[in-house]
């Protein structure tokens, strides 16, 4: 009888040490499936297409200095307007004639002299990007994200 009670010992102990084995690998693949599903894989920033408005060229005549007023300079400049999406692509062509005005009078007050220089033209950029991006109505608020010029020639 003794080994009987031996033997069901040491079989008890297998099945608790079995048990136990099962227990842990099933909490392990249960925390490692968890530990997968909580961690995020970083997303990957939206890709939209630049939104670019064309506007016709330009033909305006420019004083060569202040000193020169009456001795005029011919500049041809074309221009594209990037803005962030459609919505503000058409509020500028809605508003296309006070927009095409305001680049206008903003170049024509330009001196050739200062246009010659790289400086001068990014003034330019600078300041038709400030005078553009503003409250056209009650609803509408365009940014312009950039001045391109795609035409520059003084004559």
């Amino acid at each position: 009888m003794p080994t009987t009670k031996k033997k069901l010992s040491i079989l008890n102990l297998v099945l608790i040490l079995i048990t136990l084995l099962a227990v842990g690998a099933a909490a392990y693949l249960w925390f490692q499936k968890g530990s997968h599903s909580t961690i995020k894989e970083p997303e990957e920033p939206e890709v939209t297409s630049p939104v670019f408005l064309t506007l016709k060229p330009f033909t305006i005549s420019l004083p060569v200095s202040q000193e020169h007023i009456d001795i005029n300079k011919i500049l041809y400049v074309g221009i594209v307007l990037r803005v962030a999406n459609e919505d503000q692509k058409t509020v500028l062509l809605d508003y296309l004639p006070e927009v095409r005005s305001d680049v206008l009078l903003l170049t024509s007050k330009q001196y050739v002299n200062n246009l010659k220089q790289e400086k001068g033209k990014n003034d330019l950029q600078e300041q038709i990007k400030t005078a553009l991006s503003r409250q056209y109505d009650a609803k509408h608020l365009v940014k312009i994200d950039e001045v391109l010029f795609t035409d520059f020639i003084i004559r």
